[in-house]
């Protein structure tokens, strides 16, 4: 039973690792990157360095992530059989046999989807600035870890790209942003209108 813990704690942890990274990453905004930059931070630096090749964090984020799902399953899976080989059908649904690991595998599943993913997920998108500089010395030890398998899947990944790279805003987008500056408070109403005047 201990091994059963521990794989499904490990394999917990790393998840909601990923995750974390993940949503911080995706969060991070250009203009927090160049204020840092602009300060001559290191975390600036290194956050342009992820953001100019995103592709690469993204690449070990995911790789570290699979492995520890496949891990997980694999080593709680293989400890539920040997613990409760033995045991009969706890109760059936519509004529279909319910056992010990059946239930552990669906425990599992919410697990990971709650604790590894929802929870993480909404910490790292709300609390980004707070979680930016653990983030990216972290993934600097993932990415030196993980090098060979980062290097594989850029492969993989470089002949499936479009090779006509457009920009990731359009003037629709800045547009809703001033709109939603001037909702939230962010901008006001004159400043709102001088960039609508000026996209228009």
């Amino acid at each position: 039973m201990t091994l059963l813990f521990v794989f499904f704690f490990i394999s917990i942890v790393f998840s909601f690792m990923c995750s974390i990274w993940e949503a911080v990453l995706l969060s991070i905004t250009p203009a927090f990157v160049n204020r840092e930059v602009q300060e001559g931070t290191k975390l600036g630096k290194s956050l342009q360095a992820f953001k100019k090749d995103i592709d690469r964090p993204l690449s070990a984020i995911l790789t570290l992530n699979t492995i520890a799902h496949t891990v997980g399953a694999m080593g709680v899976g293989a400890q539920a059989q040997i613990i409760f080989k033995d045991s009969d059908a706890l109760f059936s649904i519509f004529g279909y046999s319910v056992s010990a690991e059946t239930i552990i595998a669906v425990l599992m599943t919410l697990a990971i989807l709650v604790l590894s993913e929802i929870i993480p997920k909404t910490l790292g998108a709300n609390y980004w600035q707070v979680l930016a500089g653990f983030t990216v010395r972290s993934l600097k030890v993932i990415l030196f870890i993980l090098t060979p398998f980062i290097w594989l899947s850029m492969l993989i990944t470089k002949n499936l790209k479009s090779k006509d790279v457009k920009s990731v805003f359009s003037r629709a987008d800045f547009l809703a942003m001033a709109s939603l500056g001037k909702k939230s408070g962010a901008l006001k109403e004159n400043e709102s209108a001088i960039i609508e005047n000026l996209l228009h």
